[in-house]
C-alpha cells in the first residue's frame, strides 16, 4: 500500500486536528510520509485559523481535514460546521470512540463519509486515507465533461466543479447519476423511481423535487429543467 498511497497523495494537503500532543506527533509523523503538505492543530479554534490562512494564503482549502471529535475550545464537529460555512465541499474525516447512533446521525447530516474509530493504529488511518485519496485521482477513470467547469467521474461516481470535489448525500449522487446518463435529454419521472429502486432505495416524486432544490445549491451553475408531469432535464 505504500508507494500506490504515496503516488495518490504526494500531491495533496491535509490538516490534522488533535489534541493529544503525544498522538498528534505520531500520526502527523506517518502522514508527512505520504502527503505533500501536513499541518497540524492542538484544539478546533486553532484549527479553524489555520485553515482560513491556509485558503487566504494559498487560495484554495486543504484537500482533507482529518480531526478528533472530542476537543477543547472548539470539538470536532464546531470546527466542520465552521468549516462548511465557508467551503461546503471540503472533504473531512472524523476521528471518534463514539459508535452511538446519535452521533453518526450527526456525522450523516453533515455529509460526512469517512470515520476512524479510536483507539487509533497508523494502518487503520493509512486504510482510510487511501479510499479518500481515490477520490483525488482521476488519470484512469471515465470522464463525462458536462462544461468547463463541471465533471463527472462515471468510475468514481464523483463530481468536480472547477477540480474541486462536490460532496453530495446519497440520494442527490444517485438523482445526478441517472442524470448524467440523459444528458440533453428528459429523463422520465418513472426511469429516475426505477433508478432508485435497482439502488435499493424507495423514493417518491415529492423526494425528487426536494433532490433537485439540493442539487441546484451544492452544484454551482447546473441547470436541472423541471418538465412537468414528465421528468428533468440536465443541460448547459
Amino acid at each position: 500500500m505504500g508507494q500506490l498511497l504515496y503516488r495518490k497523495c504526494k500531491n495533496l494537503s491535509i490538516l490534522f486536528v488533535e489534541d493529544y500532543l503525544p498522538l498528534q506527533k505520531k500520526i502527523a509523523s506517518v502522514l508527512c510520509d505520504y502527503f505533500g503538505e501536513v499541518h497540524t492543530a492542538l484544539n478546533g479554534k486553532e484549527g479553524l485559523e489555520i485553515y482560513e490562512n491556509y485558503q487566504e494564503k494559498n487560495g484554495k482549502p486543504f484537500d482533507i481535514v482529518m480531526t478528533d471529535y472530542e476537543m477543547p475550545k472548539l470539538t470536532g464537529i464546531e470546527l466542520i460546521k465552521a468549516i462548511k460555512e465557508e467551503n461546503e465541499n471540503q472533504v473531512f474525516i472524523v476521528i471518534s470512540a463514539h459508535q452511538n447512533p446519535k452521533y453518526l446521525i450527526e456525522y450523516i447530516n453533515l455529509d460526512i463519509l469517512y470515520f476512524i474509530p479510536k483507539p487509533l493504529s497508523p494502518e487503520n488511518i493509512l486504510s482510510v486515507l487511501s479510499k479518500v485519496s481515490d477520490k483525488f485521482d482521476s488519470s484512469k477513470d471515465e470522464l463525462v465533461h458536462i462544461s468547463d467547469s463541471l465533471t463527472w467521474n462515471k468510475t468514481k461516481k464523483s463530481i468536480f466543479y472547477n477540480k474541486e470535489l462536490v460532496i453530495l448525500a446519497k440520494y442527490d449522487l444517485l438523482l445526478f447519476e441517472i442524470l448524467v446518463e440523459y444528458f440533453g435529454l428528459i429523463c422520465p419521472i418513472d426511469k429516475i423511481l426505477d433508478y432508485f429502486y435497482l439502488n435499493n432505495e424507495d423514493v417518491k416524486q415529492d423526494n425528487i423535487r426536494n433532490m433537485v432544490v439540493r442539487l441546484r445549491k451544492k452544484i454551482p451553475n447546473i441547470k436541472i429543467i423541471n418538465i412537468y408531469g414528465i421528468g428533468y432535464k440536465l443541460k448547459i
